[in-house]
C-alpha cells in the first residue's frame, strides 16, 4: 500500500460547537420554517416548538356569469377560475383557504355568503366591487357595518379594490378580472397574511432589471406588468409575457416577475431600468 497524501491532525473531525455556538440564536422569531430550520431543530433536540397559527381565509366569488369548473359553458357564462387561483395563492402564503362557492348578483345572496365567511380570520370577496349596475359587494359590506378603510387604488390592474374590517375580521374586496384579482392579492392580501402568521419579512424580493420591451402607460396609475426574467450575459432582463390585459391569465402562467412602473411615468423604453418583484 502506498500513501500519497498525509492526513493532518484534526482533519475530517467534527468538533462540538463548530456549527452552533453556546448562547447563539439559531432561528429568530418571525422566521418561516423551511427544511433547514426543521433539520436544525431536530439536531438540537427540539421535537416541538411554538409557532403562530395559520390564518383561515374564506374565499367568495360573485357573479351571475360564473359556473363551476366542471359545468358546460353556455353563452354569457365563464368558469369560476378566481376562487381556485386565490385558493392556491392563499396556500402559497402559508394560510388555510376555505371556499365559500359562488354568490349570485343579488344583495341577499351576497350577504348570506359573507356571513358564512365571518368565522374565518380573513374574508376575500372576488368580483362585484366596481361601479357596474350589478356590483353590490361594497354596498352590502357597508350595510353589514363594515368599517371601510379604502375603496379604489391608483393601480393597474386592480383599481376597484375594497378593504375594511367587519367584526375585527379583515375583508378584502378584489376585482373580478382574473389577473386583477391575483395582482391585488400579491400587493395587499399576501403581506397581510404573512403579518398575521408572525412572519418578520412580509414582502417579496425586489431587484432592478433592464426592460426588454417598450411599454406605454397612463399617467397617474401605478402599473404592475407581468414579465419573464432572463439572465443575458450577466445582465438581468425583464420581457413582457405578451398582452397585459386584466383577463389574460396566461400572463400569470408565464410570469416569474412583476415589473412596477410608478404613477408619474408614461413610457418605459427597452434598455431602461425598472424595479421588478421576483415571484418564485
Amino acid at each position: 500500500m502506498r500513501i500519497f497524501k498525509e492526513v493532518k491532525k484534526g482533519e475530517n473531525v467534527r468538533y462540538a460547537g463548530e456549527d452552533v455556538e453556546k448562547g447563539e440564536v439559531v432561528i429568530k422569531k418571525g422566521s418561516i420554517l423551511k427544511s433547514g430550520h426543521i433539520g436544525m431543530l431536530a439536531s438540537l433536540g427540539f421535537g416541538r416548538v411554538k409557532v403562530f397559527r395559520k390564518p383561515k381565509v374564506a374565499i367568495l366569488a360573485t357573479g351571475d356569469e360564473l359556473v363551476q369548473i366542471k359545468q358546460k359553458l353556455t353563452p354569457g357564462k365563464i368558469r369560476n377560475s378566481n376562487s381556485y387561483s386565490l385558493y392556491a395563492q392563499v396556500l402559497k402564503a402559508g394560510a388555510l383557504p376555505i371556499l365559500l362557492g359562488i354568490a349570485r348578483d343579488n344583495k341577499k345572496a351576497i350577504e348570506d355568503k359573507i356571513r358564512q365567511g365571518l368565522s374565518a380570520d380573513v374574508l376575500i370577496v372576488c368580483g362585484g366591487v366596481s361601479v357596474g349596475d350589478y356590483d353590490f359587494v361594497k354596498d352590502v359590506l357597508k350595510g353589514m357595518g363594515t368599517q371601510m378603510k379604502f375603496w379604489r387604488v391608483a393601480m393597474k390592474p386592480g383599481k376597484p379594490l375594497v378593504f375594511g374590517l367587519m367584526r375585527k375580521v379583515p375583508v378584502f374586496g378584489l376585482p373580478g378580472n382574473p389577473v386583477s384579482g391575483m395582482v391585488s392579492f400579491e400587493q395587499f392580501v399576501r403581506p397581510a397574511l404573512l403579518k398575521m402568521s408572525g412572519a418578520g419579512d412580509i414582502f417579496r424580493f425586489r431587484l432592478p432589471a433592464t426592460a426588454g420591451d417598450d411599454f406605454e402607460k397612463k399617467k397617474g396609475l401605478r402599473y404592475f406588468l407581468r414579465v419573464v426574467l432572463k439572465n443575458k450575459e450577466g445582465r438581468l432582463y425583464a420581457f413582457l409575457t405578451g398582452p397585459q390585459g386584466s383577463g389574460i391569465l396566461k400572463s400569470m402562467v408565464l410570469a416569474n416577475g412583476i415589473m412596477e412602473l410608478p404613477e408619474d411615468m408614461e413610457v418605459i423604453r427597452a434598455g431602461e431600468t425598472a424595479e421588478v418583484t421576483y415571484l418564485e
